[in-house]
């Protein structure tokens, strides 16, 4: 008996193993729905660190005549520098320089700090130095961080489910999931959408410059390498929202 199912088991071939095991697969991720509840901790912590991050928008206005003196909003780079202590005040030669951030469509997340040096006042040695640290902080790190979670939020409440009387997790109704306060909503006033046209309207530039032809092209030869990565990230995913599915 064992001699048989091993020479049914080399008369198979490569390929067909591979679409049985391609099929395996397939019908596990059917059995799984990309649906999270919100009573996770995942969703909780993610809605406090949404609101956390509107509310710090919402000060880039209200704090606007304080910290500089203007009635329009301050970027989040500058207010950032303020609020951790890069005070715009006169120093050294009278006047404190500006950092220069690049706004290139491609630094979405992480703009890019062109001239360190005409950050620093010169008063002192530890104040240029806390001034540099300030600003790298709020512009390398801090920046990113807040344009990350606005992105990624238009997905995790799309993907966030809602709860029945008898505690069945449900998909939200079409107009709450697709337009109030849905996509629809999410898509008009997220901060990230801004950075999202300059940054497609970016890669239009570019791939008007070199060629319609050349970046399909390009487009071929990436997809086999796109097509695994999406296949990991959403096995990653799946998983991921099934383990916070069964805590809760």
């Amino acid at each position: 008996l064992v001699d048989g199912q091993r020479k049914r088991r080399r008369m198979v071939s490569d390929d067909e193993r591979e679409d049985i095991v391609r099929h395996e697969r397939n019908e596990r991720r059917l059995k799984k729905r990309l649906l999270l509840s919100p009573k996770t901790y995942f969703a909780v912590g993610w809605k406090c660190l949404t609101v956390a991050c509107v509310a710090l928008e919402i000060s880039q206005i209200a704090f606007a005549p304080v910290l500089s003196g203007e009635m329009k909003k301050m970027p989040l780079d500058e207010f950032l520098s303020r609020v951790l202590g890069a005070s715009s005040s006169r120093c050294g030669d009278g006047s404190r320089k500006k950092s220069i951030v690049s706004t290139a469509p491609l630094n979405m997340f992480i703009p890019v700090i062109n001239n360190v040096g005409d950050m620093a006042c010169k008063a002192s040695s530890w104040r240029q130095t806390w001034h540099v640290a300030t600003d790298l902080i709020a512009t390398t790190v801090l920046v990113p961080i807040v344009n990350a979670i606005f992105f990624l939020d238009v997905f995790v409440t799309f993907f966030t489910g809602e709860l029945t009387s008898s505690a069945t997790l449900v998909p939200k109704p079409f107009f709450a999931r697709y337009v109030l306060p849905g996509v629809g909503l999410q898509l008009l006033v997220n901060p990230s959408m801004v950075e999202i046209s300059r940054l497609a309207k970016g890669i239009i530039d570019r791939a008007m410059h070199v060629g319609p032809s050349l970046c399909f092209h390009l487009f071929l030869g990436c997809v086999p390498f796109v097509s695994y990565c999406y296949d990991c990230l959403l096995d990653i995913i799946f998983d991921f929202v099934e383990r916070q599915n069964m805590v809760v």
